[in-house]
């Protein structure tokens, strides 16, 4: 759903008020316990009591990792989902990645309401979801326009039933959601380098080659590169230019 202008219209001055207030937030959220507090009360502030955030870095496919984020699900519902590996056969994990497949970047997922058969599996796992409490419930997600990092947060509630102004302020607010946790991950990254290591890929930022960093910080080129092929692991790229656009995301965000 795109947020036109109708849509915004719809909302009251409250709710406005309230959406500028948690981009600003998103905007200013510095580690990962605010980050978690911030979609804590904004589930809150929806009516609903259970948000579970989940993120994927690159492209969105089965054999890429779910990074799932328990911010108030029942403990003993997310033991069993793990332990079982609900996760694959989700029917919003499904619904997801066909929506992903047909290029929507942004989309709102109405919990149960598919247009389609669901499976045993499927009807299994929304069953013993519901015997936890979350009766109803909705995700929504976005993904980068760069296609290299996918974000949903859902909502979910025993008593609280999903409604128009949830899909709007949700949808409306996913990116900044999502744009936070980004800029959260990727300073942490660059957060893990040793002392050394930071000196090193200042350097590199400015440009300079290993022969030169190894005579500007004394030390040989063996251990520049030694530092180097660190850097690269650490920040989780493959090379120089990856390490520079890394770096560079971090210092600009930091200003």
């Amino acid at each position: 759903m795109i947020c036109t202008e109708e849509t915004l219209n719809s909302l009251s001055r409250k709710d406005l008020t309230e959406a500028l207030c948690f981009m600003d937030d998103c905007l200013k959220c510095e580690n990962d316990r605010e980050f978690d507090s911030l979609l804590r009360d904004f589930g809150s502030y929806l009516g609903f009591e259970y948000v579970l955030c989940c993120y994927m870095h690159s492209t969105y496919r089965r054999a890429n990792k779910v990074n799932i984020l328990n911010i108030s699900n029942p403990a003993e519902w997310m033991d069993e989902y793990e332990k079982e590996n609900y996760v694959q056969d989700d029917p919003v994990r499904y619904e997801l990645e066909q929506r992903l497949s047909n290029n929507e970047t942004v989309s709102f997922i109405h919990w149960d309401e598919y247009e389609r058969s669901l499976s045993p599996k499927e009807l299994q796992i929304i069953e013993r979801r519901r015997h936890y409490g979350l009766n109803y419930g909705c995700s929504v997600y976005t993904n980068s326009q760069s296609k290299d990092f996918t974000f949903l947060i859902s909502l979910a509630d025993k008593e609280k039933e999903v409604d128009r102004r949830t899909e709007i302020l949700s949808t409306l607010l996913i990116q900044h959601m999502m744009n936070a946790k980004k800029r959260l991950d990727t300073t942490a990254l660059v957060n893990a380098l040793t002392k050394r290591e930071k000196s090193v890929a200042d350097w590199i930022l400015d440009g300079k080659t290993n022969w030169e960093i190894a005579a500007i910080l004394n030390i040989s080129e063996n251990t520049v590169k030694y530092h180097v092929k660190n850097i690269y692991i650490k920040l989780k790229v493959s090379g120089r230019q990856e390490a520079i656009a890394v770096m560079l995301a971090v210092r600009y965000l930091s200003l």
